[in-house]
């Protein structure tokens, strides 16, 4: 360590050469992981924090909640099999409109008292009854207000927003909860099928999955099945892991450069009795403070941006999501270092002092 910090401060540019492009890197990683996060949160946020553990869908309809129709018999068998621990969802897509505002929307019937009902953060919670409508709080930068008055097109069917909720956001689109009377009310050609049943324990789910024509879905599989979900995540992960490669490719390089170039001074340290040993610990070490240092400018600056990020854009990141992404660029710059090694163990201190004589 003390050989790897001499020759830190002694060359101060190359080292801040090296640790600005680590530092780079990790940014990238690191904006990459947020808006990936951010997205997957704004695609999905009503099932990603949902307190139901499973949901039951028709057989025929691969786990997409729009494609299935629970007939009422249906959920009524399931309710007896699962009682309280099994609540009946609804959902539609909607257009709306606030005045002369159009807005989109994803109109979901719940039971009022149920599990699944949604928390009111402003305002009030849905109750038996109710014709009113619990919205995202995200429909407030739209100018959305408690008291506003939505219709739904082309019917012409009216809802009040009596409250506000969060992370109930579905497919990119702000929720609008009602009661599932209602909803059924405001979409009577479904003649009271619902798409959904939610569960909220393991044992409702094994007792559910003994029905038949029925499948049930944890909430992960259900997840991965949501419309373009998957693809979305797929195609920003793997720039999340090209980017990590590219920067092992990087960084092992400029490491090897390096490594030749000393050649001359590692031959001089070994002909004066370092073993190679101290040598390869010695750049290692270099590798593992550039690394830490650069991460953690990296880490402090991206939070900084984030706070400056326009209300609107999807990006979420957490302390616990910015460890492990620094863990494992540590990692990566820690492997990278180490295929320099076999330069340092070949180098033989008469040809290298010879070399440089």
């Amino acid at each position: 360590m003390y050989l790897a910090l001499r020759e830190l401060r002694h060359h101060r540019l190359r080292s801040l050469l090296i640790g600005g492009i680590v530092t780079l890197i990790a940014f990238m990683v690191f904006m990459l992981t947020g808006l990936t996060r951010g997205l997957a949160h704004d695609n999905a946020a009503l099932l990603i924090e949902t307190p139901a553990t499973h949901f039951v869908t028709t057989r025929d309809s691969g786990g997409v909640f729009t494609r299935s129709f629970l007939t009422p018999d249906t959920v009524t068998r399931l309710q007896a099999v699962a009682g309280a621990e099994a609540t009946p969802l609804a959902q539609s897509f909607a257009t709306l409109s606030r005045g002369d505002q159009q807005l989109s929307g994803v109109l979901m019937g719940v039971q009022p008292g149920s599990f699944m009902n949604p928390a009111a953060q402003q305002g009030q919670p849905l109750s038996a009854g109710s014709t009113g409508a619990v919205v995202d709080e995200s429909l407030r930068k739209d100018g959305v207000t408690l008291g506003d008055t939505l219709t739904l097109k082309p019917g012409g069917e009216t809802l009040q927003v009596i409250g506000f909720t969060r992370a109930a956001r579905l497919n990119h689109q702000p929720v609008v909860f009602v009661t599932l009377q209602h909803w059924q009310t405001l979409n009577p050609r479904l003649q009271g099928t619902v798409n959904t049943v939610a569960l909220n324990t393991e044992g409702a789910a094994a007792r559910a999955a003994q029905l038949a024509d029925v499948t049930v879905h944890t909430r992960a599989a259900a997840l991965q099945e949501l419309p373009g979900y998957r693809e979305e995540q797929g195609s920003l992960i793997m720039i999340q892991v090209f980017l990590i490669v590219v920067a092992a490719f990087v960084l092992a390089v400029f490491f090897y450069v390096l490594t030749l170039q000393k050649t001359p001074q590692f031959g001089l340290l070994k002909a004066i009795g370092a073993s190679t040993r101290t040598l390869a610990g010695s750049l290692v070490a270099q590798m593992m403070v550039l690394s830490v240092l650069a991460v953690t400018v990296a880490a402090l600056v991206t939070l900084g941006a984030a706070a400056l990020l326009p209300t609107g854009l999807p990006f979420t990141l957490t302390v616990p999501t910015v460890l492990g992404a620094s863990a494992l660029l540590i990692a990566v710059a820690a492997f990278s270092s180490l295929l320099s090694l076999g330069s340092i163990a070949r180098v033989d201190p008469l040809i290298a002092i010879g070399a440089s004589i």
